[in-house]
């Protein structure tokens, strides 16, 4: 979730706490603005360092955006010093105030450390969030949608703007996707899944599912999945269930059916073909999946994220670029987008 959805929603709770009384009119006035000038509206030690988190999170993004056409050398060397400036900061934050976790996560997730180093530093993260949301009132872990009381609308406005447990969901993303690209899919499932009860909380965690049960080769799970993943826009329709079908049958050795779903995927994901057959570098998640622009990202997005299934699955990419129609369509994705 952006800083932009859920600290305004933070802001708005805790002013409407203090002005009781405020008839609807105010309110959606009060909603307004905060939307425009969240600052104004950060009157604790605590909201501020939300903002400066946003604002140091936002700047690190544009800086990364603008950096993407610099050749490689010049680029590995400003996304170092880009890393070191930003952990800087994002460190500075969440040591003036421990609570905004997402500036800690942030600047785990920035250092240049192996996988399993970062995954650990993670975990602990995790537990020490967990751990403080039980003293959250209506916070229940082993609930549906992790609230005791309230149906799914109030579930949904509760978790929007507790910072704390939206920063709890991201570290449980972040460990999802980590588990997935270091071959530990049975963890990325259980870790996304947790992620999957979150209302109010858009996120396409059942993605990660789809693809560590079609690395594990469970075609029951998976068709299930998808089924369940349908009310959160990672379905049947989306790149993660046409790649991760694809994935599942072509292990599964029903080569025909394989072939097939391939098809399906580079006809209806625009751009899969083509990131299938050239991996593409993709701006690190910092700390969950970006909201995207094109329907295109999306399948950007879930072939990245398959990279090392995919490289792990002997011959999948020569086998899918020999399949009729799949390199005619990377050529038609990359001659509209000026590949």
């Amino acid at each position: 979730m952006e800083p932009s959805v859920y600290i305004p929603a933070y802001l708005e709770r805790e002013y409407l706490r203090s002005h009781e009384g405020l008839t609807c009119a105010a309110r959606e006035l009060l909603h307004e603005e905060v939307l425009q000038d969240p600052a104004r509206y950060a009157t604790t030690d605590h909201a501020r360092a939300l903002i400066s988190y946003g604002r140091a999170r936002e700047r690190l993004l544009r800086e990364l955006d603008r950096m993407e056409d610099l050749p490689d050398d010049e680029f590995d060397r400003k996304r170092e010093q880009l890393f070191a400036a930003a952990r800087q900061e994002l460190h500075r934050i969440h040591r003036a105030d421990p609570l905004c976790t997402d500036a800690e996560l942030v600047d785990i997730m920035l250092a240049d450390v192996p996988v399993d180093a970062c995954l650990g530093d993670l975990m602990k993260l995790e537990e020490r969030v967990r751990g403080r949301l039980g003293f959250l009132p209506g916070f229940d872990e082993d609930a549906p949608h992790f609230w005791a009381d309230g149906g799914p609308q109030d579930d949904a406005e509760r978790t929007r703007a507790e910072p704390e447990l939206v920063a709890w969901l991201h570290a449980l993303e972040a460990i999802s996707q980590l588990c997935l690209a270091s071959a530990r899919y049975r963890a990325a499932a259980d870790y996304a899944r947790r992620v999957m009860r979150a209302q109010g909380y858009p996120n396409l965690s059942a993605g990660t599912v789809l693809l560590a049960l079609a690395r594990l080769e469970d075609e029951d799970g998976f068709f299930a999945c998808a089924r369940e993943g349908a009310a959160c826009g990672a379905g049947e329709d989306s790149p993660w269930f046409l790649l991760g079908r694809t994935i599942l049958l072509y292990k599964l050795g029903r080569r025909k059916n394989a072939r097939r779903a391939l098809r399906d995927f580079a006809a209806r994901c625009d751009g899969g073909a083509f990131y299938l057959l050239n991996p593409t570098y993709l701006t690190p998640y910092l700390p969950v999946r970006p909201p995207v622009r094109e329907a295109c990202e999306l399948a950007h997005q879930a072939v990245w994220e398959a990279d090392g299934i995919i490289v792990d699955t002997p011959d999948f990419t020569a086998w899918a670029a020999s399949v009729d129609g799949v390199e005619d369509a990377s050529e038609d994705f990359a001659r509209r987008y000026g590949y």
